[in-house]
């Protein structure tokens, strides 16, 4: 009998997000990049593009280390009635929901990038690159805890009645361990 829960692993599924964002908030300042032909100054461009994107890569990984942190001291085995995604559907499971808000992101950046002619854009790329970098080290966690680290599924959009939604808001993690 299943919660409805539904557990993925925590290393895909940052990496599954970062690639997705950093793709299209990358593509999202080539508007801004590509202006230089129209009298704008492709260094100021560069320049903002450069400080957006440091200021959010550092900011990302000094908010989110000691929240991973604080989670993975918490692990435990999970619960008998959640479902685990297998790691070849994480993909396909991420991706589908993320469709609509990674478009929005995209036309937003795009339009704002167009518009402005700053890559706009490029304070996402540093929240992906960062999470890119953050799932190196999780991936180096999860081999020293020796399992598969599992994180929640949740949905884009959580009705108020919803059953699992305390576990939603905990966002904790737990762990697989191989059969010895």
């Amino acid at each position: 009998m299943s919660s409805g829960l539904r557990l993925m692993g925590l290393v895909e599924s940052v990496r599954i997000q970062a690639v997705l964002l950093l793709s299209v908030s990358l593509v999202s300042c080539v508007p801004a990049f590509t202006a230089a032909d129209e009298g704008s100054d492709p260094v100021n461009g560069v320049l903002v593009g450069v400080i957006l994107f440091v200021v959010m890569f550092f900011s990302y990984l000094k908010a989110r280390r000691p929240w991973y942190e604080t989670r993975l001291e918490q692990l435990a085995p999970p619960p008998p009635t959640a479902e685990t995604v297998a790691r070849d559907k994480t993909f396909d499971l991420l991706s589908r929901g993320l469709t609509v808000p990674l478009l929005l992101v995209l036309a937003i950046g795009l339009a704002a990038s167009y518009a402005t002619g700053t890559p706009i854009g490029m304070f996402l790329a540093g929240v992906a690159a960062a999470m890119l970098w953050q799932s190196r080290w999780l991936a180096a966690e999860q081999e020293r805890l020796g399992g598969r680290v599992l994180c929640l599924h949740t949905p884009l959009h959580v009705a108020a009645d919803d059953p699992n939604r305390a576990a939603y808001v905990q966002s904790r993690f737990w762990i697989v361990r191989p059969a010895s």
